[in-house]
């Protein structure tokens, strides 16, 4: 692991931030087992439940954490009027806490039998109160972790069979995608990303069968899948994809250029020192054997080789931090370097955008098909370099200061109109309606680009659709 690190073990705390709107004085204060409910099914849980209900009003679950996505888009939602919250299962100081902002409701308990009749309670409230399931982590379609194995998970076709619709936003690149299409894709740009992938070499994570299993399981329950700009390729290249930005949201106040930094997370620096900000989570597991996906050894290369030459910069390279403090670490650097492998981009780039910082992250436009071609990707106001090219890169965007302002001016910009909680949430609305009027997903009904017949590693598909 790189020696220049800043990590935090220290358990995610609950934010003090209020909800907005509707559930602000009952939902914000994160209903849990402690909390006094068996299920949502009695007394004060119950009540509040009961009284959120509006008739006509657009509803919608968001279950299980994808980051804190979720958590700022039901937000954000819930200003637009709607009923919305968000849910976890997960022990709220468990592994991935340092990833997460919170939720509207948690139902953990360690005790498995408490925890089930809690889901269970919930899941009774859930199916008259909702209209719209939105889940998110890939084998996981349902409300029971004990379904997530089943073809046919009893609660999802009860879902389905009440008339309820179930939307679902991917993980990643092998979200329904076999490994072998995204090889080839990304030989498009001239390297191929699974050769720096740990997960290449683990089949019971990756594996064409197992991704495209996936990715039949979702297109036969799912009325929509959200694939927030990555490419078309088999099962995120259906007439029920949203590949525009939509859930993959930020706040836009929680994120400013402007944060006042706590003094215990200020960077201390020489004179005119100039600070390169990386990070990657999960480190120890997802870097192996000259294998990393965001090119972290590269960054630290092209640092050492300009601090050889006299340039005073220095890496802040940052790991197990709780993402709630990381904007702290950003908002300080002069540039951000996100990854250099992959060929789109991610939470960290979003981040870097909407605190105005200037960005570093590889960014690979190609689509099989031309038609498949995302406007809006073209536009991204992001420095694009590869483990070849950042030395260059970053050498001359550190050497020009009003350069770094102007880019990170745009990033701002860029983040608010495709990123922003408000701006994702006003597309969500549309595509909802859609949705609940059973007119989404047919050809020429999409909002987004059309993907075209492109290509696929789908079984059954023309051998012509394929490389």
């Amino acid at each position: 692991m790189p020696s220049r690190s800043i990590s935090s073990q220290q358990p995610v705390r609950r934010l003090g931030k209020g909800a907005h709107g509707i559930l602000g004085s009952v939902v914000r204060k994160t209903l849990t087992v402690g909390f006094g409910l068996r299920g949502l099914l009695r007394g004060r849980a119950q009540r509040a439940v009961r009284a959120l209900r509006g008739g006509d009003k657009r509803s919608v679950v968001f279950l299980r954490n994808s980051y804190y996505h979720f958590y700022y888009l039901a937000q954000a939602l819930r200003r637009r009027g709607w009923d919305a919250v968000s849910v976890s299962f997960e022990d709220p100081n468990g592994p991935n806490a340092n990833y997460y902002h919170g939720e509207d409701i948690n139902l953990f308990s360690a005790d498995s039998e408490k925890l089930r009749r809690n889901i269970e309670g919930f899941f009774a409230e859930a199916l008259e109160r909702f209209s719209l399931l939105h889940f998110a982590g890939d084998g996981l379609l349902s409300f029971f972790p004990a379904n997530a194995n089943s073809e046919t998970p009893a609660d999802i076709i009860r879902w389905r069979a009440r008339g309820r619709k179930i939307a679902y936003t991917i993980s990643g690149c092998n979200s329904g995608v076999a490994q072998s299409s995204v090889t080839r894709w990304s030989a498009l740009g001239g390297s191929v990303v699974c050769d720096k992938c740990v997960w290449q070499l683990r089949p019971d994570i990756c594996n064409d069968q197992k991704n495209l299993a996936w990715g039949r399981k979702v297109d036969t329950y799912c009325d929509a899948t959200f694939t927030e700009g990555f490419p078309a390729l088999d099962y995120q290249n259906t007439s029920k994809c949203v590949r525009e930005p939509t859930t993959m949201c930020l706040d836009a106040a929680f994120w400013r250029p402007d944060l006042e930094v706590p003094n215990h997370l200020k960077i201390e620096r020489k004179e005119q020192e100039l600070i390169v900000y990386h990070s990657f989570g999960n480190y120890e597991s997802r870097s192996k054997d000259g294998r990393n996906i965001k090119g972290t050894g590269a960054v630290i290369a092209a640092i050492e080789r300009m601090q050889l030459e006299g340039i005073p910069v220095r890496l802040v390279f940052v790991t197990t931090a709780r993402n709630t403090e990381v904007r702290f670490f950003q908002v300080q650097a002069d540039v951000i370097v996100d990854q250099l492998n992959y060929g789109r981009y991610g939470a960290g780039a979003r981040e870097g955008m909407m605190l105005g910082r200037p960005t570093v992250c590889y960014i690979n436009p190609n689509e099989v098909a031309s038609n498949a071609a995302l406007p809006w990707l073209r536009d991204v106001p992001l420095v694009s370099a590869t483990e070849e090219t950042i030395y260059e890169v970053l050498k001359s965007l550190l050497l020009d200061e009003e350069r770094r302002r102007k880019i990170g001016q745009a990033g701002r910009e860029y983040a608010l109109k495709w990123h922003s909680a408000d701006s994702c949430a006003r597309r969500y609305e549309a595509i909802y309606d859609l949705i609940i009027r059973g007119e989404f997903g047919g050809e020429g009904r999409r909002l987004v680009a059309n993907g075209g017949s492109g290509w696929s590693a789908k079984p059954g598909l023309e051998e012509a659709g394929r490389f």
